[in-house]
């Protein structure tokens, strides 16, 4: 078994080297500025679709998300340009590169989303929209907007 072990090891390092280096170098690298990914407009913002700020609205609330300059996807692979929203109740925006954690006033829209309805008691609150990219990581103040509503 340990022999088997060993020659196993072995095929497995032979057959990942090249035996051929300048065939490697040689062999030209695909320019990465032609397939770079789109970086984020000095404009891009976030903004509610609905509500609107100072709307009473009914429990369950319904909320409509939107972006501008920027490309939302799901979460996972971190790509400049691209993300997702995340609503915080009664929070401001995370700062830029803090991972938005999640709690039971920070919802992640992962999956790429951009409609939610939350189940809200009674009350005023604050409702915040944070993009982030695939990691969860805050673009910060600058992609972030807050709405205040009464939930009747």
């Amino acid at each position: 078994m340990k022999y088997l072990s060993i020659a196993l090891l072995s095929l497995v390092i032979f057959s990942c080297s090249s035996p051929n280096k300048s065939a490697e170098q040689s062999t030209p690298v695909q320019d990465k500025t032609a397939i770079a990914e789109k970086p984020m407009a000095d404009s891009a913002y976030v903004f509610f679709k609905h509500p609107a700020d100072g709307a009473t609205v009914p429990s369950p609330v319904y909320i409509e998300m939107g972006v501008s300059g920027m490309q939302i996807e799901p979460a996972g692979e971190v790509k400049e340009g691209f993300g997702h929203h995340h609503i915080l109740i009664n929070q401001a925006n995370w700062p830029e590169g803090t991972v938005i954690p999640m709690s039971d006033s920070t919802f992640h829209y992962g999956k790429g989303q951009t409609d939610a309805t939350l189940e809200l008691e009674p009350g005023s609150y604050t409702l915040s929209l944070q993009f982030a990219d695939g990691v969860h990581a805050s673009y910060g103040e600058k992609m972030a907007a807050s709405v205040t509503v009464t939930v009747e």
